[in-house]
């Protein structure tokens, strides 16, 4: 017995294989003792008969159990064959799989008289499994009848193989389709197979099929991740290329910037455009979803903004541009925040355009952060007369300016509360001496305290000038 046959017990029934019940068929043997009044031997028929049952319920669960943890196609294949090997009176055991398009057969699983068979490709499905496949239901042959298929050529016997005197097969079915044949040969006895065996053949096979399936969905679900997760990286160092690879470098400033997506991809974004020799431009926004449709998205808006800014010396007018073609292109109904400032360098001046975003925080040598108002400004892509908050201010030597998403102040933690502005400004101000990139790494690692071991809701972003 294989290691994966029926585990014995100490009834009558566990002490011999279940094929032995099949030498003379219980069931018409009580028939035939209760028309002849011998009540002895039905009586002991019948004690046969629920020692069999018991015996095949007890096997469907072992192969049920032994299916459920098993997830590669072969090793369902192996498992089943070898029950069924050990099981039935057949000395050739095959489970076939069949493609309906190229009406082909692929044999996963074939043994006889103990010895595996090693049958390679996919082959012409003969007459009896075409017929199975075709009418959904099992096939019983005996001599003769192979016999005569073999004399017309409908069915061949494999090469290396014996003739069978009784062969059996029954459909594999999934979702009403014919997956497959699994078939049993005895090469030494006529009538070998019951009705019985037919019944318990369909079960088990019943069993493999939904776990084949299973284990095919899975194998299927795992190559789609496979090439999700392939085509998620390409998208994400796609994404990181049209990101700004160095900071801008300017005697008398230091810069830092730090972006986290909350998946692989993400909507944030900034860019730093130089203008002329005294100004940069500098570029944060936020789209309005997560994930690959944000960073599309994404994607657009950074396009347009480059083209715009190429174009016209006007934040304005760059800002009304952008909104009028992604209003054109934007099916979805996605928008995206934005500022968008122009630094000149001599003045420590900033213009601020502001499209719906968080406004920037602006704090001196000392630690005071300035009043900035809060103007109306609306998001890019949703409005065709958008309102944008422009405004003015310096950011004073020794001091400071904190451009973000809300990714940074609005990450939670377990108890649902946000990280928040204040504590922004609490180690922006704790922080001042340091330089900008490790300001930023600063404020990172503070949320990352505060948010725990939950992920982040939110892409986060910043980007920090510092005036020395």
């Amino acid at each position: 017995m294989s290691s994966n046959t029926v585990e014995k017990t100490p009834s009558s029934a566990f002490q011999k294989p279940l094929h032995a019940f099949h030498f003379r068929d219980p069931y018409k043997l009580a028939d035939l003792a209760k028309s002849q009044g011998d009540w002895k031997t039905v009586a002991r028929c019948y004690a046969e008969i629920i020692d069999l049952r018991v015996a095949e319920i007890s096997l469907i669960n072992s192969v049920q159990q032994g299916l459920s943890a098993k997830l590669d196609m072969q090793d369902i294949f192996d498992l089943v064959g070898d029950e069924l090997r050990d099981t039935f009176n057949a000395q050739v055991v095959m489970i076939s799989q069949y493609d309906p398009e190229k009406q082909r057969v692929y044999h996963h699983y074939a043994i006889e008289r103990g010895q595996h068979l090693n049958i390679q490709g996919w082959l012409p499905i003969d007459v009896t499994r075409k017929k199975i496949v075709e009418t959904q239901k099992p096939v019983l042959l005996n001599t003769q009848e192979i016999l005569d298929l073999l004399g017309t050529a409908k069915m061949k016997v494999i090469p290396g193989t014996e003739t069978p005197k009784a062969w059996l097969g029954v459909p594999m079915i999934v979702g009403g389709r014919v997956c497959g044949v699994v078939s049993l040969q005895n090469l030494d006895k006529e009538n070998a197979f019951s009705q019985s065996d037919i019944k318990l053949l369909a079960t088990l096979t019943n069993s493999m099929s939904l776990s084949l399936e299973n284990a095919r969905l899975s194998n299927e679900t795992q190559r789609l991740l496979g090439l999700l997760e392939k085509e998620m990286e390409i998208a994400r160092r796609t994404q990181q290329s049209i990101l700004p690879s160095k900071l801008p470098s300017r005697a008398g400033y230091d810069f830092g910037s730090l972006m986290v997506p909350a998946r692989a991809v993400g909507g944030d974004f900034y860019d730093f455009i130089k203008l002329g020799r005294h100004q940069q431009g500098i570029v944060l926004g936020d789209v309005s979803d997560k994930g690959l449709p944000a960073a599309l998205f994404m994607a657009l808006t950074f396009s347009l903004l480059r083209a715009e800014i190429e174009r016209s010396p006007h934040a304005l007018q760059v800002l009304t541009n952008v909104n009028h073609h992604l209003r054109t292109m934007n099916e979805a109904g996605m928008f995206v925040t934005l500022l968008y400032s122009i630094f000149d360098y001599r003045t420590g001046t900033l213009k601020v355009s502001r499209a719906g975003h968080l406004k920037p925080l602006v704090m001196d040598g000392t630690g005071k952060f300035q009043r900035i108002p809060l103007y109306e400004g609306q998001p890019l892509g949703l409005f065709e007369d958008m309102k944008i908050d422009q405004q003015e201010y310096t950011v004073p030597p020794a001091g400071l300016v904190l451009f973000y998403s809300d990714g940074l102040n609005e990450s939670i933690n377990w108890s649902g509360q946000e990280f928040g502005e204040n504590r922004i400004r609490e180690i922006l101000s704790a922080n001042k001496t340091e330089n900008a990139q490790t300001i930023c790494d600063r404020l990172f690692s503070a949320v990352q305290v505060h948010c725990g071991d939950i992920l982040h809701q939110d892409d986060l972003t910043m980007v920090l000038i510092k005036r020395l």
